[in-house]
This record gives structure tokens, sequence and C-alpha cells, in this order.
């Protein structure tokens, strides 16, 4: 029973700390020397912290990028900016290139991601709209129920055990 309860707490909280890599193709263009793909989550997008994911591919042969150089750029009417440089570093799947921006309100954004590789550059250009943030409960619904999980789990193991230990002694009285 230990086993299964710590299997499914390990389980759980791998869920919690996993990053999106991916998400909803937000804009695919070829561009200079370049195919880039970008990728958004949480899907659907919403206003807070924002996981964009660039996939570089070779023009010519279609071969990921590996080596390159990727800028992020989100851009609103009235000059909001936010930005941030992608890398394969902090990427779950080393094929992307990974940044984590904090869009601050909801509403149509100007996306711009430059690709740079040795003497090659490209931009590309496109929109993304953000919703409304959620509600903090649902944000964070993972974290939030982790400890009632784990507290009624750790109820049904005792009342488990305390069930057994009354069979066994019912059975030593017959």
């Amino acid at each position: 029973m230990r086993c299964t309860l710590l299997a499914v707490v390990a389980l759980v909280a791998q869920v919690v700390t996993t990053h999106a890599d991916g998400g909803l193709v937000q804009l695919h263009q070829a561009a200079g020397p370049f195919v880039v793909t970008v990728f958004t989550a949480p899907t659907p997008l919403h206003a807070g912290p924002v996981d964009v994911s660039v996939l570089v591919q070779d023009r010519g042969d279609g071969q990921p990028v590996l080596d390159g150089e990727v800028y992020v750029w989100l851009r609103r009417e009235g000059g909001m900016t936010v930005d941030g440089r992608a890398t394969r570093a902090v990427a779950q799947n080393k094929l992307l290139y990974s940044t984590v921006v904090h869009v601050p309100e909801a509403g149509t954004w100007a996306l711009e991601v430059t690709v740079t590789q040795g003497q090659g550059s490209a931009s590309v250009h496109g929109q993304v709209s953000a919703a409304s943030p959620r509600p903090l409960v649902l944000a964070y619904w993972r974290s939030l129920s982790l400890p009632p999980i784990i507290t009624t789990l750790f109820a049904v193991h005792q009342w488990l055990k305390r069930r057994a230990a009354r069979r066994g002694k019912a059975k030593l009285h017959v």
C-alpha cells in the first residue's frame, strides 16, 4: 500500500512540475533560410505566464536548426512589449527553443520571432489573442488538489489498517 501511495504522489507531483513544450500552433512561416513554427501554451491562451516554443528548420532540407539564437517579442498597441530569449536548455523537447513570457493583459498581441544562425537571420510576424487571466483556483488546481488527495489516501489507508486489525481480533475470538 505504501508503494502505491508513493507512486501516486510521484505521478501527481510530476504532472504539477512538467512544463509544456509545443501547444497550439500560432504561426508557421518560411523566412530567409528558415521555416519557423511557433507554439504557445496554455491552450486557449490566457494573460499570465505563456510558454512560447519555436521549431526552427532549415528551409532547404527541413532539418531542425539546433545551434541558432531565437528571440520572441509580443507587442501591444500603446508600446507595451514583453520579450524573451528562447533556448533549447529550458525546453523538454530538445528540438524546440522555449521561453516563458508574462502576458500582462488580455487582447491581441503582435508576435515577432527572430532567428539567427551564423550569417543567416530571419524574422516572422503574426498575431496571438490572449483571453483574460484564469481565476487563481483554476490556474493552480493541480497544486491545490494535491494536499486533499494525499490526506484522503492517508485516511483510507488508516481506515483499511484498522479494519484489518479488527478482523484479525474477531478471528482470534472465534
